[in-house]
Protein backbone atom coordinates (compact mmCIF):
# COMPACT_ATOMS: atom_id res chain seq x y z
CA UNK A 1 0.00 0.00 0.00
CA UNK A 2 2.81 2.31 0.96
CA UNK A 3 3.21 2.07 -3.04
CA UNK A 4 -0.11 3.34 -3.88
CA UNK A 5 -0.11 7.31 -4.73
CA UNK A 6 -1.04 9.77 -2.15
CA UNK A 7 -4.17 10.55 -3.36
CA UNK A 8 -5.60 7.38 -3.56
CA UNK A 9 -4.45 6.66 -0.39
CA UNK A 10 -6.82 9.47 1.11
CA UNK A 11 -9.94 7.79 -0.91
CA UNK A 12 -8.91 4.20 0.59
CA UNK A 13 -8.89 5.70 3.95
CA UNK A 14 -12.11 7.59 3.54
CA UNK A 15 -13.86 4.53 2.13
CA UNK A 16 -12.64 2.51 4.81
CA UNK A 17 -13.58 5.30 7.60
CA UNK A 18 -17.38 5.40 5.50
CA UNK A 19 -17.59 1.64 5.83
CA UNK A 20 -16.83 1.37 9.58
CA UNK A 21 -19.16 4.44 10.07
CA UNK A 22 -22.14 2.79 7.95
CA UNK A 23 -21.20 -0.29 10.16
CA UNK A 24 -21.43 1.73 13.52
CA UNK A 25 -24.52 2.83 12.24
CA UNK A 26 -26.30 -0.42 11.78
CA UNK A 27 -24.76 -1.79 15.16
CA UNK A 28 -26.32 0.84 17.06
CA UNK A 29 -29.86 1.21 15.35
CA UNK A 30 -30.03 -2.66 16.12
CA UNK A 31 -29.10 -2.64 19.39
CA UNK A 32 -30.95 0.60 20.74
CA UNK A 33 -34.71 0.99 19.89
CA UNK A 34 -34.58 4.64 20.29
CA UNK A 35 -32.02 5.94 18.18
CA UNK A 36 -33.68 3.42 15.81
CA UNK A 37 -36.71 5.09 15.90
CA UNK A 38 -34.92 8.41 16.17
CA UNK A 39 -33.27 7.50 12.71
CA UNK A 40 -36.35 6.01 10.62
CA UNK A 41 -38.18 9.00 11.76
CA UNK A 42 -35.43 11.28 10.15
CA UNK A 43 -35.39 8.89 6.97
CA UNK A 44 -38.87 8.75 6.79
CA UNK A 45 -39.13 12.93 7.12
CA UNK A 46 -37.11 12.86 3.93
CA UNK A 47 -39.24 10.31 2.07
CA UNK A 48 -42.33 12.15 2.66
CA UNK A 49 -40.79 15.76 1.77
CA UNK A 50 -39.79 13.52 -1.63
CA UNK A 51 -42.86 12.50 -1.84
CA UNK A 52 -44.48 15.69 -1.70
CA UNK A 53 -42.15 17.57 -4.17
CA UNK A 54 -42.61 14.60 -6.63
CA UNK A 55 -46.50 14.77 -6.22
CA UNK A 56 -46.01 18.90 -7.09
CA UNK A 57 -44.14 18.47 -9.62
CA UNK A 58 -46.24 15.78 -10.78
CA UNK A 59 -49.65 17.80 -10.66
CA UNK A 60 -47.53 20.90 -12.26
CA UNK A 61 -46.98 18.89 -15.28
CA UNK A 62 -50.55 17.24 -15.25
CA UNK A 63 -52.10 20.60 -14.94
CA UNK A 64 -53.28 20.96 -18.93
CA UNK A 65 -54.70 17.42 -18.93
CA UNK A 66 -56.12 17.94 -15.51
CA UNK A 67 -57.81 21.60 -17.03
CA UNK A 68 -59.11 19.30 -20.27
CA UNK A 69 -60.68 16.97 -17.87
CA UNK A 70 -62.60 19.78 -15.81
CA UNK A 71 -63.55 21.19 -19.00
CA UNK A 72 -65.23 18.23 -19.94
CA UNK A 73 -66.51 17.72 -16.49
CA UNK A 74 -68.36 20.76 -17.00
CA UNK A 75 -69.74 20.41 -20.19
CA UNK A 76 -71.13 16.87 -18.94
CA UNK A 77 -72.83 18.32 -16.15
CA UNK A 78 -74.43 21.18 -18.23
CA UNK A 79 -75.63 18.36 -20.65
CA UNK A 80 -77.63 16.56 -17.46
CA UNK A 81 -78.67 19.87 -16.09
CA UNK A 82 -80.23 20.47 -19.77
CA UNK A 83 -81.64 17.39 -19.72
CA UNK A 84 -82.94 17.95 -16.02
CA UNK A 85 -84.03 21.41 -17.14
CA UNK A 86 -86.23 19.79 -20.32
CA UNK A 87 -87.80 16.82 -17.58
CA UNK A 88 -88.76 19.61 -15.66
CA UNK A 89 -90.35 21.47 -18.41
CA UNK A 90 -92.83 18.55 -19.47
CA UNK A 91 -93.74 17.73 -15.93
CA UNK A 92 -94.85 21.07 -15.59
CA UNK A 93 -96.35 21.08 -18.77
CA UNK A 94 -98.04 17.69 -18.16
CA UNK A 95 -99.55 18.78 -14.84
CA UNK A 96 -101.59 22.23 -16.72
CA UNK A 97 -102.50 19.74 -19.56
CA UNK A 98 -100.52 21.75 -21.72
CA UNK A 99 -98.03 20.67 -24.52
CA UNK A 100 -95.04 21.09 -23.57
CA UNK A 101 -92.01 22.56 -26.19
CA UNK A 102 -88.54 21.10 -25.75
CA UNK A 103 -85.63 23.49 -25.34
CA UNK A 104 -82.93 20.98 -25.81
CA UNK A 105 -79.69 22.97 -25.35
CA UNK A 106 -76.47 20.65 -26.19
CA UNK A 107 -72.52 21.65 -24.93
CA UNK A 108 -69.55 21.54 -27.06
CA UNK A 109 -66.36 22.11 -25.19
CA UNK A 110 -63.49 24.12 -26.50
CA UNK A 111 -60.46 25.92 -25.29
CA UNK A 112 -59.19 29.50 -26.16
CA UNK A 113 -56.62 29.92 -28.27
CA UNK A 114 -56.54 34.07 -28.92
CA UNK A 115 -58.66 36.67 -26.71
CA UNK A 116 -58.68 40.58 -26.13
CA UNK A 117 -60.15 43.13 -24.02
CA UNK A 118 -58.71 46.06 -24.66
CA UNK A 119 -60.45 46.95 -28.04
CA UNK A 120 -63.78 48.40 -28.60
CA UNK A 121 -64.45 45.33 -30.94
CA UNK A 122 -62.92 42.25 -28.93
CA UNK A 123 -63.27 38.68 -30.20
CA UNK A 124 -61.97 35.06 -29.21
CA UNK A 125 -61.20 32.47 -31.14
CA UNK A 126 -61.25 28.80 -30.13
CA UNK A 127 -59.69 25.29 -31.28
CA UNK A 128 -63.79 23.80 -32.43
CA UNK A 129 -64.78 24.36 -35.77
CA UNK A 130 -67.61 22.58 -38.36
CA UNK A 131 -65.89 19.45 -37.89
CA UNK A 132 -66.52 19.48 -34.47
CA UNK A 133 -70.25 20.82 -34.86
CA UNK A 134 -69.65 24.33 -34.48
CA UNK A 135 -72.03 27.05 -36.44
CA UNK A 136 -72.13 30.61 -36.75
CA UNK A 137 -74.64 32.20 -34.72
CA UNK A 138 -74.00 29.81 -31.54
CA UNK A 139 -74.05 30.88 -27.86
CA UNK A 140 -70.73 30.54 -26.12
CA UNK A 141 -70.85 30.57 -22.31
CA UNK A 142 -68.20 29.66 -19.69
CA UNK A 143 -67.97 28.40 -16.16
CA UNK A 144 -68.94 32.22 -14.86
CA UNK A 145 -71.39 33.32 -17.54
CA UNK A 146 -71.91 34.53 -21.08
CA UNK A 147 -69.21 35.33 -23.56
CA UNK A 148 -70.21 36.05 -26.80
CA UNK A 149 -71.41 34.30 -29.74
CA UNK A 150 -69.93 32.42 -32.92
CA UNK A 151 -69.04 34.45 -35.89
CA UNK A 152 -66.88 32.76 -38.18
CA UNK A 153 -66.25 28.97 -38.45
CA UNK A 154 -63.62 26.69 -40.15
CA UNK A 155 -63.32 23.44 -40.25
CA UNK A 156 -61.15 23.40 -36.57
CA UNK A 157 -61.23 26.66 -35.13
CA UNK A 158 -63.83 29.39 -35.03
CA UNK A 159 -64.09 32.88 -34.27
CA UNK A 160 -66.47 34.60 -31.37
CA UNK A 161 -67.96 37.77 -31.45
CA UNK A 162 -67.18 38.70 -27.41
CA UNK A 163 -69.38 40.31 -25.08
CA UNK A 164 -66.83 42.88 -24.52
CA UNK A 165 -68.00 43.99 -27.80
CA UNK A 166 -69.66 47.71 -28.38
CA UNK A 167 -71.64 47.11 -31.30
CA UNK A 168 -73.12 43.49 -29.70
CA UNK A 169 -76.63 43.55 -27.80
CA UNK A 170 -77.67 40.69 -25.33
CA UNK A 171 -81.19 40.20 -23.69
CA UNK A 172 -80.36 39.38 -19.81
CA UNK A 173 -83.24 39.89 -16.69
CA UNK A 174 -83.09 40.72 -13.50
CA UNK A 175 -83.04 37.60 -11.17
CA UNK A 176 -85.46 38.64 -8.25
CA UNK A 177 -87.92 40.42 -10.80
CA UNK A 178 -87.72 38.30 -14.24
CA UNK A 179 -87.11 42.14 -15.23
CA UNK A 180 -85.81 42.04 -18.53
CA UNK A 181 -83.74 44.57 -20.46
CA UNK A 182 -80.60 44.99 -23.42
CA UNK A 183 -77.27 44.21 -22.16
CA UNK A 184 -74.08 46.02 -23.79
CA UNK A 185 -70.60 46.99 -23.25
CA UNK A 186 -69.13 50.57 -22.96
CA UNK A 187 -65.93 50.19 -24.17
CA UNK A 188 -64.58 51.32 -20.86
CA UNK A 189 -63.66 48.67 -18.58
CA UNK A 190 -63.77 44.79 -19.17
CA UNK A 191 -65.64 43.90 -16.08
CA UNK A 192 -68.20 45.99 -16.03
CA UNK A 193 -71.43 46.36 -18.42
CA UNK A 194 -74.52 47.68 -18.35
CA UNK A 195 -78.35 46.72 -18.33
CA UNK A 196 -80.81 48.78 -20.00
CA UNK A 197 -84.31 49.53 -20.15
CA UNK A 198 -85.24 48.42 -16.82
CA UNK A 199 -88.49 50.42 -15.85
CA UNK A 200 -87.94 52.13 -12.77
CA UNK A 201 -90.73 51.37 -10.83
CA UNK A 202 -88.90 47.88 -10.27
CA UNK A 203 -87.37 47.17 -7.16
CA UNK A 204 -83.74 46.84 -7.63
CA UNK A 205 -81.26 46.26 -4.84
CA UNK A 206 -77.21 47.06 -4.93
CA UNK A 207 -76.00 42.70 -5.42
CA UNK A 208 -78.71 41.82 -7.52
CA UNK A 209 -77.85 38.97 -10.03
CA UNK A 210 -78.51 39.94 -13.45
CA UNK A 211 -79.06 36.17 -15.68
CA UNK A 212 -79.48 35.59 -19.29
CA UNK A 213 -83.07 36.04 -20.17
CA UNK A 214 -85.62 32.92 -21.32
CA UNK A 215 -86.22 35.24 -24.62
CA UNK A 216 -83.01 34.28 -25.73
CA UNK A 217 -83.09 31.27 -28.34
CA UNK A 218 -79.07 30.92 -27.92
CA UNK A 219 -78.30 30.79 -24.57
CA UNK A 220 -79.69 28.64 -21.70
CA UNK A 221 -82.40 30.70 -19.22
CA UNK A 222 -80.46 31.27 -15.98
CA UNK A 223 -77.05 31.09 -16.83
CA UNK A 224 -75.37 33.67 -13.85
CA UNK A 225 -73.62 36.99 -15.42
CA UNK A 226 -73.10 39.52 -13.05
CA UNK A 227 -74.18 41.62 -10.29
CA UNK A 228 -75.57 45.22 -9.93
CA UNK A 229 -72.98 48.00 -8.87
CA UNK A 230 -75.26 51.27 -9.67
CA UNK A 231 -77.96 52.46 -11.34
CA UNK A 232 -79.00 55.51 -12.70
CA UNK A 233 -82.71 57.24 -14.42
CA UNK A 234 -82.30 57.62 -18.31
CA UNK A 235 -84.25 60.24 -20.40
CA UNK A 236 -86.37 59.88 -17.58
CA UNK A 237 -87.77 56.65 -17.87
CA UNK A 238 -85.60 54.21 -17.83
CA UNK A 239 -82.81 52.62 -15.54
CA UNK A 240 -79.91 51.87 -16.88
CA UNK A 241 -77.60 49.69 -14.45
CA UNK A 242 -74.08 48.87 -14.29
CA UNK A 243 -73.35 45.32 -13.62
CA UNK A 244 -70.06 43.95 -12.50
CA UNK A 245 -69.22 40.66 -14.44
CA UNK A 246 -68.90 37.52 -12.59
CA UNK A 247 -66.46 36.47 -15.66
CA UNK A 248 -62.90 37.48 -16.04
CA UNK A 249 -62.08 37.39 -19.77
CA UNK A 250 -58.49 38.32 -19.03
CA UNK A 251 -58.09 34.64 -17.72
CA UNK A 252 -60.66 32.81 -19.88
CA UNK A 253 -59.57 29.19 -20.78
CA UNK A 254 -62.27 27.60 -21.30
CA UNK A 255 -65.38 27.62 -22.95
CA UNK A 256 -68.58 25.85 -23.78
CA UNK A 257 -70.77 26.26 -27.29
CA UNK A 258 -74.33 26.19 -26.79
CA UNK A 259 -76.40 23.93 -30.06
CA UNK A 260 -79.98 24.70 -29.28
CA UNK A 261 -81.74 21.93 -31.69
CA UNK A 262 -85.42 24.09 -32.26
CA UNK A 263 -83.98 27.40 -33.12
CA UNK A 264 -84.88 26.94 -36.62
CA UNK A 265 -88.12 25.92 -35.80
CA UNK A 266 -88.81 28.54 -33.23
CA UNK A 267 -87.46 31.07 -36.05
CA UNK A 268 -90.06 30.40 -38.47
CA UNK A 269 -92.90 30.41 -35.85
CA UNK A 270 -91.99 33.72 -34.78
CA UNK A 271 -90.38 35.29 -37.74
CA UNK A 272 -87.21 36.46 -35.65
CA UNK A 273 -84.45 37.60 -37.07
CA UNK A 274 -80.70 36.35 -35.78
CA UNK A 275 -79.91 39.29 -34.32
CA UNK A 276 -83.55 38.65 -32.32
CA UNK A 277 -81.81 35.41 -30.86
CA UNK A 278 -79.35 37.23 -28.16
Amino acid sequence: MSRLPPLLKKLLVLLLFLILQAGAIVLLVNNSYFQQNAILGTVRSWQTRWWERRSSWTAFTRLRVTNDELALENTRLRRELARLSDMEDILSAAEQGKLAVSDSFSFIPARVIRNSVSRQHNHIVIDKGFADGIRPDMGVISARGIVGVVAQVTDHYAMVISLLNTEQRFTAELLKTGTFGTLRWDGVHYRRIFLSEIPQHIDISMGDTVVSSHFSLIFPPGIPIGSVRLGSLKKGTFLELEVELFSDFKTLRYVNVVSHSGIKELRQLTGMEKEDDL
